[in-house]
């Protein structure tokens, strides 16, 4: 039989503890004691459990080892699933007040922010994990998140990251891994809280949580949250945006639930493509910052901005039948749209020949700078921007068996994943650019004439993908288990470009094997092999993928991207089960590495090697009753193991390093609990904060462009009584100059300066 147990359902300020699967949660604040009501056992295949009591003033163990994924691709716990995987819980999001997903990540060893060019355009949330895309990689409860935008996190319970190739769990794409959003949802039990933050910039933001049990098995939920903020040290950008979630759960507590959920998202901001990278010949460059260029200067348009909308519904459905059979049945409907002026600027010698050739003026921007001269004139690249409407849905249904056969205890998953996606991309071509002034003195305002017009050419195109899947674990003896699966995805992508017809299909195999060794219920040990691949046209909703098929006929003949990874690793779960440790030795071999044209978007296969490989190590939970760690390092040693020459790589990059790896990446976050330290003191005092370690990485296989080391460090300072929250944080403590993306055009996007905020909530 499976029990339920309780884990967190986090809103707002605080929490109340549910019935769901996982470990046992409690709010952070939560200094009394809780008690739950037993209900009435449903049926065979549910036991609720009885009244437990939880005191103490101490919060709980953010160790995630015991818990489950939450996805029934991967039913075991964290400690038993064979492959590194991070998990950001709510408390710590709430805690680092993180608002977007790459700010939740900026803990996570191994992921670097990047964007995808095609076009010079922008395409929302775009990361690396372990140095290779993942901007088709993001899910939501288990589906793909279609769509380019920039994904706010109120909507958001927890993030994991699950590092190394995943087709056989998840489809098409990740070669890096994969990053798995769970959404909130529904819950029993009222819980109803309100927050509002204010900061500089100026920065706002408000989020009212709002859970009601409508009757013992039935609850609805609604998050609104809205937010205007101004980027501190960084002229001109600002990011303004509306989210709401609504969700309804039917069965709460029972061996049949149902729940819907509704999110709506619309931004409204001005793209900061930061600053240029200059560089001459073959010589490595760097940020012009670095060079004595203000943080703060911006090089884009008074008409640059960026207006994202999503509008996504989603039906879940979970059914437990007996003690041996799970079906869960989940759809996705997402419709986005996405409206986008854009101005990138670039510091490089344009001699009259090349300059004619791209359209733009002659330039010594970067000889300029390499003598000493920032008082120079730089290029503005001729390209205005995108309009893009997109849609996606999703299916996937998935049965969990388990069952003993000629002694042997088996876990089977098996199912099918079927989905569709359509786009529609227009381009916007400017007219009378006007001077660009210099690199000290950029000119802002629009020029007398300037304007921009959208092309009614464009892409369109449609894909469709059918994945079954289906692995077995099965356990040789208590202690010794195998797991074998793989996936059969049958991929289509057609469309058009200025009226050319673009179409290809794609055929793969993605198997995984691992080996796992659990002597006792507090370690395991594995061995593990995985396979991926990534098909020509894929993941069309984001700006990247779509404008490649600007490639045209030579779509047809690419081979798949494909990936392979081998990786041993230990988890340990230690004073009791508060404290968790892993380790992992891994490495990740890609072939058949496409590139895009930056300029033009054509994409082109080669048949590059590249192979990523190192150590990652964690430490999660509570080392005493009132601290708190999460900390991580990772060494990752990339290469380009195979280099072929074209006209988008005209001198081999072989045995230079992958793009976006840093050799060295640390982090560490904690928090401290001061409420024993003042006696009589009424609810909970916290002190935290965290340092984060990377070090350089370069943009582009020719090692050119170069992105420096840097550590940073942030602080918060947390009192919870009774009802009422209040927290002061601190970003960028130390006003470190570092860089939170980068481009493949040259140039990079500084953090925002040092940052404070205050944050005010009330629990009701």
């Amino acid at each position: 039989m499976r029990v339920e147990t309780l884990r967190p359902v986090l809103s707002g300020v605080g929490a109340v503890a549910s019935l769901a699967s996982g470990a046992l949660f409690v709010a952070p604040d939560q200094a009394r004691a809780q008690e739950t009501t037993p209900a009435a056992k449903p049926d065979d295949a549910t036991i609720q459990l009885p009244a437990v009591k939880i005191e103490g003033t101490g919060a709980p163990s953010t160790n995630a080892l015991k818990s489950g994924t939450g996805l029934d691709r991967l039913p075991d716990s964290l400690q038993s699933t064979p492959q590194t995987i991070t998990v950001i819980p709510q408390v710590v999001i709430e805690q680092q007040q993180a608002t977007t997903v790459d700010q939740v990540l900026k803990y996570v060893p191994g992921i670097t922010v990047s964007t995808g060019e095609g076009n010079g355009g922008i395409s929302g949330d775009q990361f690396r994990i372990r140095g290779f895309d993942a901007s088709g990689d993001i899910y939501v409860d288990g589906l793909r998140d279609f769509g380019s935008y920039v994904r706010d996190s109120f909507a958001t319970e927890n993030v994991m990251v699950l590092k190394g190739p995943s087709s056989t769990s998840f489809g098409n794409g990740t070669t890096g891994g994969v990053i798995e959003l769970e959404s909130k949802k529904a819950h029993l039990g009222d819980a109803n809280s309100f927050e509002v933050t204010g900061g500089q910039g100026p920065y706002e933001r408000g989020v009212l949580d709002v859970n009601h049990q409508i009757n013992d098995t039935t609850a609805v939920r609604a998050v609104v949250m809205g937010q205007h903020q101004d980027a501190v040290d960084r002229d001109h950008v600002y990011s303004n945006r509306v989210g709401f979630l609504g969700s309804i759960g039917f069965g709460l507590g029972t061996s049949q639930q149902f729940t819907l959920n509704y999110f709506h998202q619309t931004s409204n901001g001005r793209p900061d493509f930061g600053v240029p990278m200059g560089r001459i010949g073959t010589s490595v460059s760097e940020p012009l910052t670095e060079y004595g260029v203000p943080r703060s200067t911006y090089y884009g348009r008074e008409s640059d901005h960026d207006r994202m909308g999503a509008d996504v519904l989603s039906a879940l459905y979970k059914g437990q039948f007996g003690d041996w059979l799970t079906l869960t049945n989940d759809t996705r409907v997402g419709y986005y749209t996405r409206n986008l002026k854009f101005t990138p600027a670039f510091c490089s010698d344009f001699p009259a020949y090349l300059a004619s050739a791209y359209g733009v003026a002659p330039s010594t921007c970067a000889s300029d700078v390499a003598a000493g001269n920032l008082n120079t004139a730089y290029t503005r690249w001729p390209v205005g921007g995108t309009k893009q409407t997109s849609y996606g849905a999703e299916n996937v249904t998935t049965a969990v068996m388990r069952f003993d056969t000629a002694g042997f205890r088996h876990e089977l998953v098996a199912g099918v994943d079927v989905y569709y996606q359509h786009e529609k991309t227009n381009f916007y071509l400017p007219t009378g650019s006007g001077p660009t002034g210099t690199l000290l003195s950029p000119i802002f305002q629009n020029p007398p004439g300037f304007s921009l017009d959208l092309d009614p050419s464009g892409t369109t195109a449609h894909s469709w993908d059918v994945g079954p899947f289906i692995s077995d674990r099965v356990w040789l003896t208590p202690q010794l288990s195998i797991l074998g699966g793989v996936r059969w995805d049958h991929y289509q992508v057609d469309g058009a470009n200025a009226g050319t017809s673009i179409a290809a299909t794609t055929n793969f195999t993605s198997p995984k094997a691992s080996v796992i060794w659990e002597p006792t219920s507090h370690q395991s040990y594995y061995v593990s092999y995985a396979r991926s691949f990534t098909p020509p046209g894929s993941n069309i909703t984001t700006l990247g993928s779509s404008l490649s098929l600007a490639g045209g006929a030579s779509l047809a003949s690419m081979k798949p991207e494909t990936a392979t990874t081998y990786e041993v690793g230990g988890k340990w779960s230690l004073f009791d089960d508060r404290l968790g440790a892993t380790a992992a030795l891994f490495r990740v071999n890609k072939g058949n590495t496409s590139y895009t044209d930056p300029t033009s978007g054509i994409l082109t296969t080669t048949d590059d090697k590249a192979r990523v490989q190192g150590v990652e190590l964690g430490l999660t939970g509570k080392i005493t009753s009132d601290w708190d760690v999460q900390a991580a390092y990772s060494y990752q040693d990339s290469k380009i193991v195979d280099s072929a020459i074209s006209v988008f790589n005209p001198v081999s990059a072989v045995g230079n390093r992958v793009p976006y790896v840093s050799k060295h990446n640390a982090s560490l976050w904690t928090t401290y609990n001061l409420t024993r330290l003042f006696q009589g003191l009424p609810g909970h005092l916290l002190i935290g904060g965290g340092v984060n370690y990377r070090s350089d990485y370069y943009v582009d296989d020719a090692m050119t462009l170069r992105i420096p080391g840097a550590v940073t460090a942030d602080a918060m300072l947390s009192y919870d009584v009774d009802r009422y929250h209040i927290a002061l944080n601190v970003t960028n403590l130390t006003n470190k100059l570092a860089y939170s993306a980068a481009f493949g055009n040259g140039y990079a996007t500084p953090i925002a300066g040092r940052t404070i905020s205050l944050t005010a909530g009330v629990k009701f």
